[in-house]
């Protein structure tokens, strides 16, 4: 028994030519589609990275800048406490301690948070991906670091009496308080480093109005131990040498 296919009303080559224009469709459809997926998702990128960008070139980075500028200043004064206990009179060991005040500020990271907890990351590419992520990767050490200090100022406030002469045990507390210090001043000043030099990296360097006003602030406030940092040297931290062995930071000669 034979059976007979219906053949198409105006012949096999005209039926082949509707189902290829069909397939064509359907092809030039899901192209269609998936250009115009890649344009939202490329509207996605480059809205994240605007709020990244803003919130490292505005808050981060500008926090960084401030904190080198600073940071010789930092070292005078907290070398001058940790020297003078056991030298200096308790008046004066007073009074450099009640002057001592490190900044105290939040690193934030809401922008990085938003693209970790999207699919934005996925559509950036692994390269890009990893050039944000690195002075993100800072700012939860930077906290933990900034809390410490806190905590360490608030300790060598209250090294002394109010009154009276310190005994040895109060100024071995101050020594070792202001050791500590002096450390985390040099560990921020070489994270702001990092946290400049990878900020910049993606375009997210401190604007120059800020930078402008936070080094007439900061002259005005420590004096000729404000140093304006050069952008384009190399952060402290980023040579191999770091690798092998702390990398010390000279201040040099700031004034008091």
């Amino acid at each position: 028994m034979r059976f007979l296919l219906p053949k198409p009303l105006h012949g096999w080559r005209a039926f082949a030519g509707e189902v290829g224009i069909i397939v064509l469709g359907v092809l030039i459809a899901l192209a269609a589609n998936e250009f115009v997926d890649e344009l939202q998702w490329r509207g996605k990128v480059n809205r994240a990275e605007t709020a990244m960008r803003l919130e490292l070139s505005n808050d981060d980075a500008v926090q960084a800048y401030a904190r080198i500028l600073i940071g010789p200043c930092l070292d005078t004064r907290i070398a001058r406490i940790h020297d003078g206990a056991g030298q200096a009179p308790a008046a004066s060991l007073r009074l450099w301690v009640a002057g001592y005040a490190p900044p105290i500020r939040g690193w934030d990271s809401e922008a990085w948070k938003a693209v970790l907890g999207s699919d934005v990351g996925s559509h950036m590419g692994a390269e890009r991906l990893v050039q944000w992520s690195s002075p993100y990767r800072l700012m939860p050490s930077l906290g933990d670091y900034n809390a410490r200090e806190r905590d360490l100022t608030i300790d060598l406030q209250e090294a002394l009496p109010p009154k009276g002469d310190p005994s040895s045990a109060d100024l071995q507390l101050l020594r070792r308080d202001a050791a500590q210090l002096r450390a985390l001043n040099g560990v921020f000043y070489r994270l702001s480093q990092l946290v400049l030099a990878r900020s910049r990296a993606v375009g997210a360097a401190p604007p120059e109005p800020a930078r402008r006003q936070l080094l007439s602030e900061a002259r005005a406030m420590y004096g000729a131990c404000v140093r304006e940092p050069d952008l384009d040297a190399p952060p402290l931290a980023q040579g191999l040498t770091a690798d092998l062995k702390p990398i010390p930071v000279d201040f040099g000669n700031g004034a008091p």
